[in-house]
């Protein structure tokens, strides 16, 4: 089975996240508003997501409640394992915010990911990783949040 396959099955597909997708303090009047994430996800479900919206809308992994960066999460780990090169930005950001447990916002969000999930993602952590993140340490820090919220910790 490839890990593609496995993230499909570790992130089985249900209903979308209902609004709002996206942190109220991004669509505040002062602040940058949500660069089209909500038209863009809304009602989706993360297997219908084409690479190229993916890609133009990386981004909303920063905005999203921690509900919908949980949904949508495993479109994002698919696109960076199918266009590599592409989407290498992408494979960083995820590993990034993996490595940011310390912070209550990622922490929040990290925390959602059960067993089979923190399984899958560790594994696509492996396969993605560069020497670039195991110099910096992110790796072992994204693993190591994933082993907390695979306790339940």
């Amino acid at each position: 089975m490839t890990l593609i396959a496995r993230i499909e099955q570790a992130f089985r597909i249900t209903p979308p996240p209902v609004a709002p997708i996206v942190e109220a303090g991004y669509l505040r009047p002062d602040a940058q508003g949500d660069e089209g994430a909500t038209e863009a996800f809304l009602g989706k479900t993360w297997e219908s997501l084409s690479a190229d919206l993916l890609v133009d809308h990386r981004s909303a992994m920063y905005m999203f409640t921690p509900c919908a960066h949980h949904y949508y999460f495993p479109a994002f780990m698919s696109v960076a394992l199918e266009l590599r090169s592409e989407a290498e930005d992408i494979s960083d950001l995820i590993i990034y915010h993996l490595s940011l447990d310390h912070d209550s916002y990622w922490w929040e969000r990290i925390r959602l990911f059960d067993g089979p999930q923190c399984d899958v993602i560790a594994e696509f952590v492996g396969v993605i990783s560069d020497e670039i993140h195991g110099e910096s340490g992110e790796s072992i820090r994204a693993l190591a949040a994933l082993e907390r919220a695979r306790q339940g910790v």
